[in-house]
């Protein structure tokens, strides 16, 4: 039998053996002559994996006693990057480093100190730091490429869009596929880049060309390596189902399809994951939150499994969903559709008067929604009188959304009593016409239907992982970790220039002292800035298979439950509550270990792939925008300041939610000065002054496409000298 990778790491790490050959790991572990090829490649895994590192030819030593550092490769669009290592310091690598890696590769690089340059580590010129140089591609990130196809020097060439990738693609004769020049296309690598930074590849396919509808889409879905169709194996599991609900799937299950069940969306949702009932009892209310047993559907082991695991989650771009599972289980058989039967894990919570949960109850039940409800028809029953017809349409559902809002009040009142921090900044929201259009980009409404669901979820969320944790099951937990104090004592600093304090011991801030200042800064020119200041200060929330609390939410226990069909740890957590009370007790204790680390497999993995899935979002938008803006090159609008740094303003339409950058080089002859401690911008000799919130009129002078960012200047605005440019350019 091989010896674990355990085993290996913990031989090697012994102090008299942190250097081995292949001959002596064989002889160590009697590793039989017809398993040496297996054994080869276990270590092969290893130092894929960066555990260990191949020295001196066919010498192994684990990688922490090389001078090796094993990690993912970030590289920046100025061509610099940094391997990233977790649990550990993160390895700067300059551009003459990269030796033909690509951002996202995994790479192993050595070690060395080095004078570098300021622009490229942000410190000061000539200081050392430790920097190195790639010396193995352990894996690919990508074999693809999507960029825009063109003649250059001679060649055909694919350009990246991605500026990170610091290479160009040459394209052979008759390997074009038909391709016209600046059309986008996706190239399959055939060579990676060589030391001239120039790759060999062929074009697989021709996507369109930039403006027209639904290209910028494809560009980010294969920029990131997003599945547009799901393999054939898994539509036909997903076929294999039939289109509804059979009757003997409902044995064993509660009853609550005489219950008023509603779910409450958005206008454009086809996946509905949850539904919601509140009624009003003698001691408080009863709230049933009522989830799609997608569980029942999507078994271990099969392809709709492996495939949701890849995935991880649904991606969202405007106009476009690219779900989790095929759309016979999100669209159809496992989204909880008006009037029709439905498999549901329920969470039934039942609070006091003052919104305290005194008792949950988990059941594997059947509804029948009786009402799709979106968010604006809520919002307008709750805020307004009902008409006759609201009363001949809604009967006594009228009562129980009043119920809903009551309790929602109250849940969010208790939520806020203990310190949960609600960062409710707007984002960007495209509106489309027919034909995929971008028409216009305005704010994201939400409204009291959307913090009504919000509670509920969260009620229930947190009722899961406190049942999954005191009955001892394995699970996947949701966990937001308290902020690193280094990334505070900034933030404290830029607080008081704006009169603002944050209390306390920075290793101790609790949730509430944030939301006390978001509390304070409501409706303040700096609010936008603020806010997105104190969100970034927070660590990322990510999964994992120990519950450690929510920092943000200031709750001990918390996971995902609610969406399963767009989520894969809310798939998981369904699979462990249900073995919890189909079998009455948790999982045996000598099988806790093992199955608690494959949930942590997939926990990594569901946080890498939500953090893809934010990525490509919100290059989507960028993108939206750009297509949005393009035609609109030398218009003028009004905006508002929203940013202030030293080398420019960020601005914000006033008439669409799209913002951009006046470079300082754009505000006129005037030399402006960066005056840090109040946040300003200000002319020196006409000593104009800009400061958050400040209104100004503004021209769109160019859109970088490459950059994803719009440039405006102020009109009339003259270009300064060149002397002053080049002043002006040494303090950004």
């Amino acid at each position: 039998m091989l010896p674990r990778e355990s085993e290996i790491l913990e031989r090697l790490r012994e102090k008299r053996a942190r250097i081995l050959s292949f001959k002596d790991l064989v002889r160590v572990f009697r590793v039989e002559s017809d398993q040496e090829e297996a054994f080869r490649e276990r270590l092969d895994s290893m130092e894929r994996k960066g555990e260990v590192a191949r020295v001196r030819g066919e010498k192994y030593s684990a990688i922490e006693f090389s001078n090796l550092t094993a990690g993912r490769l970030s590289v920046r669009p100025e061509g610099y990057g940094f391997v990233l290592v977790e649990g550990g310091a993160d390895l700067f690598v300059p551009r003459s480093g990269m030796h033909g890696a690509m951002d996202g590769d995994a790479v192993l690089a050595r070690e060395e100190r080095t004078r570098a340059r300021a622009s490229a580590r942000r410190g000061p010129a000539g200081s050392d730091r430790i920097s190195g140089t790639v010396v193995k591609v352990l894996i690919r990130a990508r074999e693809r490429v999507v960029g825009r196809f063109q003649a250059e020097e001679g060649h055909k060439v694919v350009v990246p869009y991605d500026p990170r990738i610091d290479a160009v693609v040459r394209i052979p004769e008759g390997k074009a596929h038909g391709a016209r020049p600046g059309e986008i296309v996706e190239a399959r690598l055939t060579s990676f880049p060589d030391a001239r930074r120039i790759a060999h590849g062929v074009v697989e396919e021709r996507i369109g060309f930039l403006g027209e509808p639904g290209v910028d889409i494809e560009i980010v879905l294969r920029s990131h390596g997003l599945p547009p169709r799901f393999p054939q194996q898994v539509v036909e599991e997903s076929e294999a189902f039939p289109e509804e609900v059979a009757q003997d799937e409902l044995l064993g299950r509660r009853d609550f399809r005489d219950h008023r069940v509603v779910t409450i969306d958005g206008e454009t949702a086809k996946d509905f994951d949850d539904a919601v009932e509140v009624e009003r009892t003698s001691h408080g209310f009863r709230l049933g939150v009522h989830i799609a047993d997608v569980s029942h559907y999507v078994a271990p082991g099969t392809a709709l499994d492996d495939e949701a695991l890849s995935r991880g989650t649904s991606v969202y771009f405007p106009g476009r969903v690219l779900p989790m599972l095929p759309e016979r289980l999100s669209n159809g058989l496992c989204s909880l559709n008006p009037r029709v039967d439905r498999l549901v894990l329920s969470a039934i919570l039942e609070t006091d008067r003052k919104g305290r949960v005194t008792k949950s109850e988990f059941v594997k039940g059947v509804i029948r929604s009786a009402h799709r409800m979106t968010y604006t028809e809520v919002a307008r029953l709750l805020e307004t009188r009902p008409s006759a017809a609201d009363e001949s349409r809604y009967g006594l559902f009228l009562e129980d959304f009043r119920a809903m809002g009551e309790l929602a009040a109250l849940l969010r009142e208790r939520r806020f009593a203990r310190g949960s921090i609600d960062f409710d900044l707007p984002d960007a929201d495209v509106v489309l016409d027919d034909e995929g259009l971008v028409v216009g980009i305005v704010p994201e409404s939400r409204n009291v239907a959307h913090r009504l669901i919000e509670e509920f979820m969260l009620a229930a969320n947190e009722a899961v992982a406190k049942k999954l944790l005191f009955s001892k099951q394995p699970a996947i937990y949701r966990v937001h970790d308290r902020p690193d104090p280094d990334r505070l004592v900034d933030l404290r600093e830029v607080l008081e220039s704006f009169g603002y304090e944050l209390k306390g011991d920075l290793d101790e801030v609790p949730p509430s002292a944030f939301q006390r200042i978001l509390k304070k800064i409501e409706g303040k020119p700096e609010e936008r800035l603020l806010s997105d200041l104190l969100l970034r200060a927070q660590r990322k929330a990510l999964y994992s298979e120990e519950c450690r609390g929510h920092y943000a939410l200031a709750a001990p226990y918390y996971c995902h439950f609610t969406s399963p069909i767009r989520r894969y740890p809310d798939l998981v957590v369904h699979r462990q509550l249900t073995m919890l009370l189909e079998e009455g007790r948790p999982v045996p204790a000598k099988d806790f270990e093992s199955v608690n680390e494959s949930l942590a497999g997939m926990a990594k993995l569901s946080s890498e792939r939500e953090r893809r899935a934010e990525q490509a979002e919100r290059e989507s938008l960028l993108w939206k925008k750009i297509v949005f803006m393009k035609d609109k090159v030398g218009r003028e609008f009004d905006a508002f300041v929203t940013g202030v740094t030293s080398f420019g303003l960020f601005v914000m339409l006033k008439d669409f939610f799209v913002e951009g950058l006046i470079p300082v080089s754009a505000l006129g002859e005037d030399f402006f000065a960066y005056e840090e401690k109040q946040h300003r911008l200000r002319g020196r000799s006409s000593g104009k002054s800009y400061r958050l919130g400040d209104s100004v009129r503004v021209k769109l002078s160019a859109i970088d496409e490459a950059r994803r960012r719009l440039d405006f200047r102020l009109p009339g605005a003259v270009a300064p000298a060149p002397a002053l440019a080049r002043r002006t350019r040494g303090i950004t």
